[in-house]
């Protein structure tokens, strides 16, 4: 084999690796959310929520465009497909605003939230001299 060859071998296998590692994650779907499919979720931004689903698997929800109520909302809604499933094409409902979906996608879970320290006991200051 030439060294043309072998060169052209590696670079081939260079930019099949980095076009997989471009490529953008899969499309998902949550079944049976219309039947209790989703367990949790948490608000990241304005377009952005991460969804578990019952099976706690997380799901990274991208919207449309901001959401303004989004990250103060204490309630959301799930309005799932006819067939029950929540995907790219269902929305997430806040009292006055609907907010479409462009992306569903598998995500690691977040972080675990960290507890709030009590904070030090202070001293009270001593008599002063």
């Amino acid at each position: 084999m030439s060294s043309f060859q072998g060169l052209s071998a590696i670079m081939l296998s260079l930019i099949t690796s980095i076009a997989a590692a471009l490529a953008p994650a899969p499309e998902a779907r949550i079944p049976f959310t219309d039947h209790g499919g989703i367990y949790n979720w948490r608000v990241l931004d304005d377009r952005t929520v991460l969804i578990q689903s019952v099976t706690h698997q997380w799901y990274k929800a991208t919207l449309l465009s901001p959401c303004i109520d989004l990250p103060f909302a204490e309630r959301l809604g799930f309005e799932s497909n006819p067939d029950g499933s929540f995907d790219k094409f269902s929305s997430i409902e806040l009292p006055h605003q609907h907010c479409p979906l462009i992306s569903l996608v598998e995500t690691p879970p977040p972080p675990k939230k960290a507890k709030a320290k009590a904070p030090a006991p202070t001293t009270p200051p001593g008599p002063a001299n």
